[in-house]
């Protein structure tokens, strides 16, 4: 058994290191910028396909051979069950490039859900071995009247019982409605006749995979019910190109505001391959995309009264070499007076303290991106990669940063410790 894991870990290991490389080589080579961007996601699509892999081969070693070797029916079953989870979650990528549409695609759903169950599976069993090492170097008794072959059976079926109840308590969180969080943020320089403004937060929603339509059009709903001042989508609001998806954005033509609709690109936009038609798209559907550049909002009642939205394209955008994306921060705040009250969107956490350590005239910067971790072992990934993971953060320079947890969900149709939200924001003076 570990020796097929060590044989599975360097053949994956020698795959994603030849995919890094030779993303590192695309990135500084002198292809034009499209067949460079396109090289690209290809490559980033190829590694995360192996590490998924091996994730799906980790727990199949783990897993399946203590199963296969039982004389109980119950067992051999549950091995079939998990073997089947784990070949379809490899599929979930693909069906997910293929199928996008106006609703998700029953295959698509299936096989996200598999995907999510083997991280679940995967996180499971490093933290049930992690527990039994730690009890074991106490001296810790565990099940000792049991023989050592049957331990393992025990431990394995204790792994696929968390596994179930984890996966149970996803799919039932991640069905709800998205939360209302409603929050009041004491705001610099923001003029007296802003008290009270309100700004609502979309962000996340991610249609095109596992979000169609009808999901879209209850959010529509839930915030023209609210009336807000303005609202604001900070990125991966969608999952595949406009071709394939123009039906399901359609309810975005309902949503209104009283000062308008504004949207920053988040990473997923540019995994679609097709920004530069969403722009277009959203704009016709009446949405303000603030592609680096910002809109001054005047109170009708006092025109020298001002608030300041900015906006910046995502990180990534910079990173694939997509035309003049990428974030700028200079560009998109170029010409703002002084001391005017700005709020800037940007998708990911990290630009947010960058933002603040070069601006600090911003008092409030609206996120999303992390999904409050989304499922295990995401969460993780995000804590060390973000320096803000959810919810309110004040900046040592009395600004306020805002990381929203995600309207919906990417992909795998769960949530396990974290909840999806609409943030309603009223801003305060200071």
């Amino acid at each position: 058994m570990a020796a097929s894991m060590d044989k599975a870990l360097v053949v994956v290991g020698i795959v994603v290191s030849l995919n890094l490389v030779s993303f590192i080589g695309t990135y500084f080579s002198s292809f034009n910028e499209k067949l460079k961007y396109r090289l690209l996601i290809v490559q980033l699509y190829l590694m995360v396909q192996s590490v998924l892999f091996f994730i799906a081969r980790y727990v199949w070693i783990r897993v399946c051979p203590t199963l296969f070797r039982s004389t109980s029916s119950l067992e051999r079953v549950l091995m079939m069950i998990v073997a089947a989870i784990l070949v379809l979650g490899q599929f979930s990528w693909f069906s997910g490039v293929i199928l996008a549409g106006e609703e998700p695609h029953l295959f698509t759903l299936i096989t996200y859900t598999c995907l999510g169950i083997t991280l679940l599976m995967a996180s499971t069993i490093f933290l049930v071995d992690l527990l039994w090492w730690i009890l074991s170097c106490l001296r810790v008794p565990i099940a000792s009247h049991l023989h050592r072959s049957s331990k393992t059976r025990f431990k394995i079926l204790l792994i696929l019982a968390i596994s179930a109840s984890l996966t149970l308590y996803g799919l039932q969180n991640a069905s709800r409605s998205p939360t209302i969080n409603r929050l009041s943020i004491p705001i610099k320089n923001l003029p007296m006749e802003f008290k009270g403004f309100t700004i609502l937060q979309l962000s996340d929603l991610h249609v095109g995979i596992t979000v169609g339509k009808t999901k879209l059009e209850e959010i529509v709903k839930t915030c023209n019910e609210l009336k807000p001042d303005v609202i604001v989508v900070t990125g991966d609001l969608v999952d595949a190109t406009v071709y394939q998806i123009r039906q399901a954005v359609k309810p975005l033509l309902r949503l209104k505001a009283k000062y308008g609709l504004y949207y920053v690109t988040g990473n997923h936009e540019y995994y679609t391959g097709d920004v530069d038609a969403w722009i277009k798209e959203l704009e016709f559907l009446g949405v303000h995309v603030l592609h680096n550049s910002h809109i001054t909002i005047q109170h009708p009642k006092n025109p020298t009264a001002m608030l300041c939205i900015a906006g910046v394209d995502d990180y990534d955008g910079g990173i694939f070499r997509y035309g003049e994306h990428g974030v700028q921060l200079d560009k998109a705040l170029a010409g703002l007076k002084p001391h005017t009250a700005t709020i800037l969107l940007a998708h990911q956490p990290k630009v947010a303290k960058k933002a603040l350590q070069a601006y600090p005239n911003i008092g409030l910067v609206l996120c999303g991106h992390t999904h409050s971790g989304q499922i295990i072992p995401i969460h993780l990934y995000h804590y060390i990669l973000q320096p803000y993971f959810s919810g309110l953060h004040r900046h040592e320079r009395g600004s306020y940063v805002y990381v929203n947890t995600g309207t919906f969900f990417w992909g795998m149709p769960m949530r396990v410790f974290s909840s999806s939200e609409i943030a309603y924001i009223s801003l305060i003076p200071t």
